[in-house]
């Protein structure tokens, strides 16, 4: 009969470990405010390192491991405990719900790096079913314990060579993982052949989903939970009926299920916060807030299905989480630090990230309005940039709103980029009257738009500027005030009535008057046009009205 699989599970719901010394507490301390090799220099200079690393939350460690690299990996990995083994496995090897073989081939080659000694004391305490999956990644067993009876399989000096056939998965691969079969047959035989059996007689995808909804609950532990429930993060919330009242930690509906783990220090080293954020948490930061920010942030990472092993990605991550926390505060509290610390520590951080992240998304909504009207796809450079920046899953903020010279763009970092957006928005939407039933005329959609041996040639080329120009010029020259291509002969004639007795001044300030009184705020857009029109065309020396140096207008060659 063969060895009956081990069918206890390790969940690992991490407690609080017990108290260290006051030695121990100090350089925890200390680590966690160190990061990369600073961090490393500190593990490996103490008189305890082995007691240091397996205090260290598992987080912490696990990304100092992916920023060192490889070299310096087996010395701090045979230092850390079973249970942070378990988790780094949790952390690294799985793509949504498939164990990666290569990443898992990494993790066995890194317990067959160590001494023999540190090498079992690790899979001793490593969850079982999760240790039996990543071998089942990397052999696949023909044959194995039929062909022997219970004495044979006893028989001390029976042979590991003796009881399986198994083919690699990649065959390169061999010589490590021997040696590691044979240190498992050497010193834990039970476990050998409950290892081999599991990899043998389980089907992989069922086995796999069994070893994968574990692993989700010990990752549950850390805060990171399946992708569709932490875009809960940023379901709709309106900002205007936002109540803080409602969401304070006194409210034991939203209370969160922390396990008590060491508190993870990366939360505060990765990157650093900015304006009222920067205040509030010198004034605040606690342990019990820096565990529920480092849980945000892998609620956040689980959302956006990030690599928690890169610390670009990582630190790209807490640069959102801080920056909607910021505009939140910004939005409750103005520049009032004290009132802000008050919201930071009473209030459910998720609560204010949502908040935040909700402000941009109302920015959003009314952006895709914008996109959806008739005029939206006609908008010139500068107003379609910032609609484009806005539509972006996370919303962001064009450059160009704070400075006319930049066209790029980056995260909304604080509530006075969300107003400064939102006004610029007011002045777009206030367009939108002026090209409808009852505006200045209905604009053509761009199938309507015959441009047909035209400057520009295509419709995805031309903008609301030269649609209003050209309908003016066009009203200037006598012709019905349309956005119809303007004849190349005329356009003389059109610069000369410009030059006429000032008009050209006049027209502007009579057109800004006209627009405001159709829609108020699109005096700015008259602005812009006319901008153009006298830098484009007006300026032009008669010998220059070619079609080709003439910019803002629709022109029929």
């Amino acid at each position: 009969m063969a060895p009956q699989k081990n069918t206890k599970k390790t969940h690992l719901r991490l407690v609080k470990s017990a108290p260290h010394s006051v030695t121990l507490n100090t350089e925890l301390e200390h680590l966690r405010r160190l990061s990369g090799r600073d961090k490393y220099r500190a593990i490996i200079a103490s008189t305890h390192s082995a007691a240091l690393v397996q205090a260290m939350p598992p987080q912490d460690l696990f990304l100092l491991v992916k920023e060192l690299g490889e070299a310096d990996v087996p010395e701090l990995l045979s230092m850390a405990s079973s249970e942070q083994i378990t988790l780094f496995v949790d952390m690294d090897c799985w793509h949504e719900d498939s164990m990666d073989a290569v990443d898992a081939q990494f993790w066995l080659q890194q317990l067959q790096s160590m001494s023999n000694e540190d090498t079992l004391r690790l899979i001793d305490g490593m969850d079982f079913d999760l240790l039996a999956l990543l071998f089942k990644k990397q052999l696949h067993i023909t044959s194995g314990l039929e062909a022997l009876d219970d004495d044979e399989r006893e028989e001390p000096r029976l042979r590991r060579d003796q009881l399986y056939e198994y083919e690699y998965r990649d065959p390169e691969q061999a010589k490590w993982i021997e040696a590691l079969l044979d240190l498992l047959f050497s010193e834990r035989q039970s476990l050998y052949l409950q290892v081999m059996e599991t990899v043998r007689h389980e089907t992989e995808l069922v086995f796999e989903e069994e070893v994968y909804r574990d692993r989700n609950g010990r990752m549950a532990d850390l805060g990171f939970i399946e992708t569709y429930e932490a875009r809960e993060l940023r379901a709709w919330l309106d900002p205007k009926e936002f109540d803080p009242a409602a969401f304070t930690k006194d409210q034991a509906d939203f209370a969160p299920e922390y396990s008590g783990v060491p508190v993870p220090g990366f939360a505060l080293t990765v990157t650093h916060p900015r304006d009222l954020l920067a205040d509030v948490m010198g004034n605040s930061m606690n342990d019990a807030l820096c565990q529920e920010l480092t849980y945000l942030l892998n609620r956040a990472m689980s959302a956006d299905q990030v690599d928690i092993g890169d610390s670009t990605q990582v630190q790209e991550s807490l640069e959102d989480v801080y920056n909607y926390l910021n505009i939140a505060l910004g939005y409750l509290a103005g520049s009032d630090v004290s009132r802000a610390t008050e919201m930071f520590e009473q209030v459910y951080l998720q609560s204010l990230y949502r908040l935040g992240f909700n402000l941009t998304a109302a920015l959003q909504r009314r952006a895709r309005i914008v996109s959806q009207s008739p005029a939206g796809v006609y908008l010139d450079g500068p107003d379609a940039a910032l609609i484009a920046a806005l539509k972006h899953p996370k919303p962001r903020f064009y450059s160009g709103v704070e400075t006319t010279t930049r066209a790029d763009e980056r995260p909304f970092r604080n509530y006075s980029d969300v107003k400064a957006v939102s006004a610029e928005l007011g002045t777009i939407e206030a367009l939108l009257p002026l090209f409808g039933a009852k505006g200045v005329f209905n604009i053509p959609a761009p199938d309507e738009l015959d441009l047909d041996g035209c400057i520009p040639p295509q419709a995805s080329e031309v903008t609301l500027s030269e649609l209003f120009l050209t309908a003016i010029a066009n009203k200037i020259l006598g012709h019905d005030p349309t956005p119809e291509p303007i004849p190349a002969a005329e356009l003389e004639t059109l610069h000369q009535a410009l030059h006429a007795d000032a008009n050209f001044a006049d027209l502007r300030q009579q057109t800004h008057a006209w627009l405001e009184s159709l829609a108020p705020g699109s005096g700015a857009f008259a602005e812009f046009c006319f901008e153009i029109f006298e830098h484009e065309f007006y300026a032009l020396k008669s010998e220059n009205l070619q079609p080709q140096y003439v910019g803002g207008l629709l022109i029929r060659l």
